[in-house]
């Protein structure tokens, strides 16, 4: 009994030391994008395109530490590289320019980070893609974005902005000539 009132504030501060996790929300397909792969789908007109499994330099990674606020996390306990490949791939079937048996794209990711400092708030993702018998090319995306002082909103601020800062990066893989040469 002695020991209770020690205990409850190093519980206390054990919460606010460790704290939470920071689900990011699920990918949704981006307007842009779709316009973009559509009009690549018109040019090529019989040409498909499906993805092998992502790779990464650093593979499995499930979550990066935020501030000591907590982590950021992918949903459904995905690493980064399968959140991207499946970013991707709902792009591409959504735009009708995946199938199965198309020409293989694979990815490879080399790095992934973000800054929640205040006013630099930023993902950062950089991967490099391959497809058989063309030279591979590298697309680095920096999506920016407003973050707060106080640590486990900014986190939470980070989180959120997962899937636009892979619209973003999405969108300049879209655009690189070595895709579009993949096809």
């Amino acid at each position: 009994m002695k020991f209770l009132p020690l205990a409850a504030p190093i519980l206390l501060s054990s919460l606010f030391l460790f704290g939470c996790s920071h689900n990011s929300p699920r990918y949704a397909p981006s307007v842009t994008n779709q316009e973009k792969l559509k009009n690549i789908a018109t040019q090529a007109l019989d040409k498909k395109v499906a993805t092998e499994t992502f790779t990464a330099v650093s593979p499995g990674r499930k979550s990066i530490v935020c501030r000591a606020a907590g982590t950021v996390t992918p949903p459904d306990g995905k690493s980064f590289e399968k959140y991207l490949e499946d970013a991707f791939v709902g792009e591409l079937k959504m735009s009708g320019l995946y199938a199965s048996t198309g020409q293989k794209i694979s990815g490879k990711l080399q790095e992934l980070d973000f800054n929640s400092n205040i006013g630099a708030g930023k993902w950062i993702i950089k991967m490099e893609f391959s497809c058989a018998g063309k030279s591979p090319f590298i697309v680095e995306s920096q999506y920016d974005f407003s973050t707060n002082f106080i640590a486990d909103i900014a986190c939470e601020q980070v989180s959120q902005a997962l899937p636009a800062a892979t619209q973003d990066f999405i969108e300049k893989v879209v655009d690189n000539q070595g895709f579009k040469n993949c096809l």
